[in-house]
């Protein structure tokens, strides 16, 4: 968007997101926690959740390439990775492991491997949004960053 300063870009952004169905209201009550005190909070969830997410997910991979599948322990992990995905507000993510849960209840192998190659995708595309989030962030703070210290700077005569 160009002509938009990085604020603004951020916000549109994140609504874009919401619109998308990316990001949902977990995301924003997230953010809310940020404060002073401990500031990196937010971003020690987001952290935890991108590193164990694949881990996870490649638990359900293996599991799923197997010919003897074990569904009760798919289906557990399913539902971690679903309450991980809703706790960083990754709606379209905790939609996909749902769905995932309910094909493991069906014990249909097909539709649960159709459904992990969507819980990878949706799980891609909220790291993306999130690095995307992440990036807008740090430009900002970058910009704040130089605006106080050209403030602080004695002028010259």
């Amino acid at each position: 968007m160009p002509g938009i300063n990085i604020p603004q870009r951020l916000k549109h952004y994140v609504i874009h997101m919401h619109e998308q169905g990316v990001l949902d209201h977990n995301y924003d009550r997230l953010r809310s926690m940020e404060h002073p005190d401990n500031p990196l909070f937010v971003n020690e969830v987001f952290a935890m959740f991108f590193n164990d997410a694949p881990e996870y997910i490649g638990r359900l991979t293996a599991f799923l390439s197997t010919d003897d599948v074990d569904y009760v322990n798919i289906k557990n992990i399913a539902h971690y990775l679903k309450g991980c995905a809703s706790s960083v507000g990754g709606q379209r993510m905790t939609l996909a492991c749902y769905q995932f849960r309910n094909a493991c209840d069906e014990k249909d192998k097909e539709r649960c491997l159709e459904m992990l190659e969507r819980v990878k995708r949706e799980y891609n595309t909220l790291e993306d949004c999130i690095n995307n989030i992440t990036q807008m962030e740090r430009e900002i703070d970058q910009i704040e960053t130089r605006r106080r210290r050209s403030v602080r700077r004695p002028t010259q005569t």
